[in-house]
C-alpha cells in the first residue's frame, strides 16, 4: 500500500504534465508550451532560449495531490 501511495500520484502528476506540453506544443497553445530557442546570434555564437509554461505543473500537482487523497480515502 505504501509502495502504490507514492508511485501511483507520481505517474498520474508527470503523465498530466507531459500530456499537457503534448497539447501546448502540437496546437501551439503559448500557456501550456514548453519551447527551447536557439536563434540569437551574438559574438561569441548562438545562446538558448527556454520558455516554460507553468500552468501544466500546477494542474499536474493538483492531480497528483487528488489521487494520492483518493488513495487514502480508499484505503480506510
Amino acid at each position: 500500500m505504501k509502495n502504490k501511495l507514492f508511485r501511483v500520484p507520481l505517474i498520474a502528476a508527470f503523465g498530466t504534465m507531459i500530456f499537457l506540453y503534448l497539447i501546448g506544443d502540437i496546437f501551439s497553445v503559448s500557456f501550456l508550451a514548453f519551447k527551447i530557442f536557439q536563434n540569437k546570434h551574438l559574438e561569441n555564437g548562438l545562446t538558448q532560449t527556454t520558455e516554460i509554461a507553468l500552468l501544466p505543473i500546477g494542474i499536474g500537482l493538483v492531480v497528483g495531490f487528488v489521487v494520492e487523497r483518493s488513495i487514502k480515502a480508499r484505503g480506510k
